[in-house]
């Protein structure tokens, strides 16, 4: 008895409610920190704060070619990307279950896993190209990788009721 109460306490330790709520804030957060970095891209100063040495430099990955395509800042995806992500949170908060063709969290969960895919790809081109880290970039990376968990968990049919 005492274990099937554990497990029970342990998959109800969140709502919907409580994840959606989640994923907005957390987003949020991805929006100021792609903003920040797209910022900085415009900005192009010499170095910046989270230049913490050779390897973790936002400097050396802000002035690769790998920064930008076609002009623009990678990280305005970012800012895009986490923006959609607080749109369907709070779209889902408000109590819509559906968007267009698909639910409100299948959407979610698609665009957390786009974000995570691009990701971990900027995230290997760094590593093994640039090879220098941005801290801000894993920071943007991280958060991603909690909304796709989240958006995950959402898709628990228990909380699809």
């Amino acid at each position: 008895w005492t274990r099937r109460c554990r497990c029970e306490m342990a998959k109800s330790r969140f709502s919907r409610g409580d994840l959606l709520a989640l994923v907005a804030v957390l987003a949020i957060f991805g929006v100021v920190d792609s903003a920040y970095l797209t910022w900085q891209w415009y900005e192009a100063a010499s170095s910046t704060w989270c230049d913490l040495g050779d390897y973790f430099s936002c400097t050396k990955v802000r002035e690769s070619p790998f920064s930008a395509v076609a002009g623009i800042p990678v990280a305005m995806a970012g800012v895009m990307g986490f923006g959609i992500l607080f749109g369907l949170a709070a779209v889902g908060l408000l109590g819509i279950d559906r968007v267009g063709p698909a639910s409100t969290v299948t959407w979610l969960f698609g665009f957390a896993l786009l974000g995570g895919l691009i990701g971990l790809g900027l995230t290997i081109v760094e590593v093994f190209v640039i090879q220098t880290i941005c801290i801000l970039c894993a920071v943007g990376f991280a958060l991603d990788l909690a909304i796709l968990a989240m958006a995950f968990a959402l898709r628990r049919p228990d909380l699809n009721k």
